[in-house]
């Protein structure tokens, strides 16, 4: 029954007198106080207003620490509106019941629940005084007034907080009456129990366990008897014997000798060691309980990831209903929050990215990176090279970069080329060929020649569309070679073959969305929305702003041969009592064709090899890896993206936001080193390659799955004049495509030429490992080299791998808040970089 009824006001000194003494003498009978024997109209009224007080004290309970720990059970933080651990009383040091029995109630086992004879004492000595009700207060009474407070507090009722604490007769009657009826119903060692939990201890620090860990960095079953004496004496006036203070160290002795005097003449210690403890130094060792995300050191923008997740999802309304109830059961209930978070991972991610951009660079470029676990979605590591403080300095934020801004993040970032695997699945699943030739040349198309459901898109404007320093290419090549190489012109080409409508699905099916609400784009679409546009050509370049958790879970798809995993983060939560909550299911879902994205798996297999991530190199340890580079015009946004059977990474390189701008990377210093201009492959994969080497170290390898030799087709041969072996092709896997037309200069590094006689080089349409390492030529081993077809890569661009990779509009914000996908026209950017 909730506490509800109010005492009528007492009459008067005699009242006060007749109720307090018949109090005193029928404690041991029961609750209610018989009007029988009382004289005079003052006595009956007072008998009748302490009948009327209520005798059940709603169960309320306590405020809890709520506890965030990673996969491997470490403790990544906490979070309290008052530090409190509870504990049973068989993990309290018996020094330390002893104490507190011994200096606040030593008749508490002898009594129902108030001292008749401090009472008594009490009301005599204050009504000469003139003062009110107060003293005599067994642990009981205490623990009643306290759980008042309690209930009162977490209510959010200010005003019943402070009539649980008032000097009044009427309060000390209340707590008399609930003082009994709460006797009837426990035993002694549970009140005792509940007391020691609820009890504060001076600031945040409430119960025994949460002081005992404070104030000696201990546990209270650990509690010595010095120490014991000390909390015990503290809890008259925390603020008077606060141990934290040297300047209180001798009051707090004070008290702690007057404690152990008393447990002494109480016979709960003898004379040796009460002797030898007042003999004992006080030595605190004050080991703060840190709270909140921003004390989760590493582990903090995972912290405030989850926080978010929790708070601001539907997904957790076993915690409450609305963000408000859900933040207060975490600061309140007492939860056990375990995640997915891989401390060992983290730390190398903070290493690699700390390493090549320290927080606090003058060039303000800010570098994130996620990794998840294919086939589970678990997010593993979340890190960037910022400290999370709210404090100014370049080197601290509290903008998460890698999520979306729903979950504290940005409004993400403008993805380039790594867009580009989208258009090769969704090629792919329109029955082409990763071998198929199309045309890398730069040009411009009308914007009316591009197809969005079914329907020519409505413009009279023509695209005009280049190809960057990074991803140059001209002429007939593979699919395959425009990947490596990621070629502008080559997939705007293969976009314009394509329905918008259906490269939107693919990126759906991998979980793509935007990292914010944005103005919509096309004209069918909701005011506000996050789904991928797809009446915008430019698509295909990277113009829609994601996450780099998004772009982490979309190329995890991918690792899955085609199964997309919703991203977890917590796998589950108990609560105070150890009994586990609802959190959200595991969902993954087969959303693309595993032939499909096996096959995207190997046209992606070259970026570290002999594409445009050339330059940083394949895993040392052997281990087969796919990714994409990715930068936007101006260097505003550098990416890599890669993934191996047992780990998709994102890495994100970009300037923070300064003033409201965000400044190009080209012709700019970090870290000591002078960049022309900045690449996917310049900052971003080297940073990959270190996180990835560091997490698969030890760890067996793994292929991928066999691609579709169907979907890989042949490859594409170009016979030249005077070629005399030009009639026996070969059949390399390494994606050369001949004499002149490839934009890869590995390809010909052997000076064989890629139609020469012989080249099987790597196993046919690139079905087993032939097509891992894409770009030797496939006639290396037997073709000729002599004759007038010339070398295989002789007229190809640039290996694009000293840098990475462009790709997508200028702009991008990583933004305080929330921002609309960059407007660009029907067609896109004017000039768009791989």
């Amino acid at each position: 029954m909730s506490v509800t009824s109010q005492p009528r006001s007492v009459p008067g000194l005699l009242g006060a007198f007749v109720v307090m003494s018949l109090v005193a003498g029928v404690l041991g009978a029961g609750l209610a106080v018989p009007a029988v024997g009382a004289s005079g109209l003052a006595t009956t009224s007072a008998v009748e207003a302490f009948d009327e007080l209520p005798t059940e004290l709603e169960e309320t309970p306590m405020a809890v620490t709520s506890t965030v720990l990673a996969a491997d059970g470490s403790v990544i933080t906490t979070f309290f509106d008052e530090n409190r651990e509870l504990v049973p009383l068989d993990q309290v040091s018996p020094f330390m019941q002893n104490a507190i029995v011994a200096i606040e109630d030593e008749r508490f086992y002898e009594h129902g629940g108030v001292d008749a004879q401090g009472l008594v004492r009490a009301l005599v000595v204050n009504q000469v005084s003139g003062g009110t009700a107060q003293g005599a207060s067994t642990l009981t009474q205490q623990l009643v007034k306290n759980m008042l407070k309690e209930q009162a507090y977490l209510a959010g009722d200010d005003a019943g907080v402070r009539a649980a604490s008032e000097k009044s007769n009427a309060r000390k009657l209340k707590e008399i009456r609930l003082a009994t009826a709460l006797e009837k119903r426990r035993s002694k060692k549970e009140i005792l129990e509940d007391y020691l939990n609820i009890t504060w201890f001076g600031g945040t620090v409430n119960g025994v366990e949460a002081a005992s860990r404070y104030y000696f960095g201990t546990t209270a079953a650990e509690l010595t008897l010095p120490q014991a004496a000390l909390l015990a004496g503290m809890v008259q006036n925390p603020r008077m014997y606060d141990i934290s203070d040297d300047d209180l160290l001798d009051a707090a002795r004070q008290r702690r000798d007057t404690v152990l005097n008393r447990m002494y003449q109480q016979g709960m210690i003898d004379q040796e060691l009460r002797d030898g403890a007042l003999a004992a130094e006080v030595e605190p060792h004050i080991t703060p309980t840190y709270q909140g995300c921003a004390n989760a050191g590493t582990s903090a923008y995972f912290c405030d990831y989850v926080y978010n997740l929790i708070t601001r999802s539907d997904d957790f309304e076993a915690l409450g209903r609305t963000e408000e109830e859900r933040q207060l059961a975490i600061s309140r209930g007492g939860y056990t929050i375990r995640t997915t978070l891989e401390p060992k991972l983290l730390e190398t991610a903070w290493k690699a990215v700390k390493k090549a951009i320290p927080p606090d660079d003058t060039s303000r470029v800010a570098a994130a990176s996620v990794t998840v676990e294919p086939g589970t979605g678990k997010v593993l590591s979340l890190i960037q090279n910022k400290y999370y403080r709210p404090t100014g300095g370049r080197q601290n934020t509290t903008v998460n970069y890698s999520t979306d801004y729903r979950y504290g993040g940005s409004s993400g970032f403008l993805t380039g080329s790594t867009f580009k695997p989208v258009v090769l699945a969704t090629w792919l699943k329109s029955g082409r060929r990763l071998y198929d030739t199309v045309s890398g040349a730069e040009g411009s198309l009308p914007v009316s020649s591009f197809e969005r459901c079914g329907e020519k898109l409505p413009s009279t404007e023509t695209w005009d569309f280049h190809n960057a320093g990074d991803g140059s290419g001209s002429g007939g090549m593979s699919v395959w070679d425009a990947t490596a190489n990621s070629v502008n012109g080559a997939y705007v080409r293969m976009e314009n073959q394509l329905d918008l409508c259906d490269v939107k699905k693919t990126a759906q099916a991998m979980g793509m969305h935007l990292a914010a609400p944005s103005e919509r784009q096309c004209p069918d679409e909701k005011k506000t929305t996050q789904d991928i546009p797809d009446c915008v050509p430019a698509l295909v370049l990277g113009v829609a702003s994601q996450s780099p958790l998004t772009m982490a879970s979309a190329y995890a798809t991918l690792a899955a041969s085609g199964r997309y995993c919703e991203p977890v983060a917590v796998t589950s939560i108990k609560d105070r009592n150890g009994k586990p909550l609802a959190v959200p299911k595991q969902h993954c879902e087969q959303t693309l064709d595993e032939d499909v994205a096996n096959t995207v798996t190997l046209g992606l297999s070259r970026a570290l090899t002999d594409g445009t991530a050339a330059s940083t190199g394949p895993l040392a340890s052997g281990q087969k890896a796919s990714g994409k580079t990715g930068t936007t015009n101006g260097s505003q946004d550098t990416w890599f993206v890669g993934y191996t059977p047992q780990l998709s990474t994102s890495v994100w390189v970009g300037p923070e936001t300064v003033d409201g701008k965000r400044r190009k990377m080209q012709g700019i210093t970090i870290n000591g080193e002078s960049y022309g201009q900045v690449y996917g492959g310049t900052i971003a994969a080297p940073i990959w390659k270190k996180i990835m080497e560091a997490a698969l170290k030890g760890e067996k390898i793994v292929d991928f799955p066999k691609a579709d030799r169907a979907m890989v087709g042949t490859r594409p041969v170009v016979r030249e004049p005077g070629d005399d072996d030009a009639d026996d092709p070969g059949n390399g896997g390494g994606g050369g495509t001949g004499a002149g037309e490839d934009d890869d200069d590995d390809s010909g590094d052997d000076g064989d030429d890629g139609a020469d006689d012989g080249g099987d080089g790597g196993g046919g349409a690139g079905t087993d490992d032939g097509g891992d390492d894409g770009g030797d030529d496939g006639g290396d081993d037997g073709g000729d080299d002599g004759g007038d077809g010339g070398d295989g890569g002789d007229d190809g661009g640039d290996d694009g791998g000293d840098d990475g990779d462009d790709g997508g509009d200028d702009g991008g914000d990583d933004g305080e808040g929330p921002a609309p996908v960059p407007t660009v026209t029907p067609g896109g950017p004017s000039t768009p970089t791989p």
